[in-house]
């Protein structure tokens, strides 16, 4: 699988393409397709972002300013980003969780989802 993320905050537009890099049967067909599908796919984004925001290692893997091969990583450490080198395409390099999430500094990319997420939960806990 592969994935894009488009960007253009200064008009309030966001956007990620997830798509199958492959065209053999293991990436196209089956459950790859539902899982696209509504509702499956924003809780399967929701449970990643939650379990994206909390590293073992933080803070000392959010506030991290350079790490891995050329210092290319910025908050992605071995406890919660990083996988083996040959499972990733392009060496683990240009990650950031924070990018994604947020930090104490910054706020993420899907920060606005991770708020609203909780809020719902909050409400229909308490509802």
């Amino acid at each position: 699988m592969r994935e894009r993320v488009y960007g253009r905050p200064e008009h309030g537009q966001h956007g990620l393409l997830i798509y199958t890099a492959a065209g053999d049967a293991e990436g196209t067909l089956g459950g790859l397709v539902r899982q696209g599908e509504a509702p499956h796919f924003a809780e399967t984004l929701i449970r990643m972002l939650e379990a994206a925001a909390w590293c073992s290692a933080d803070p000392l893997c959010a506030e991290h300013t350079g790490q891995g091969f050329g210092n290319l990583n910025r908050a992605a450490c071995h406890a919660c980003t990083l996988l083996p080198e040959t499972s990733c395409q392009t060496g683990n390099t240009l990650l950031d969780r924070a990018l994604a999430v947020g930090s104490a500094r910054a706020p993420g990319y899907f920060t606005d989802v991770l708020t609203a997420s909780r809020e719902y939960a909050a409400a229909t806990v308490q509802g």
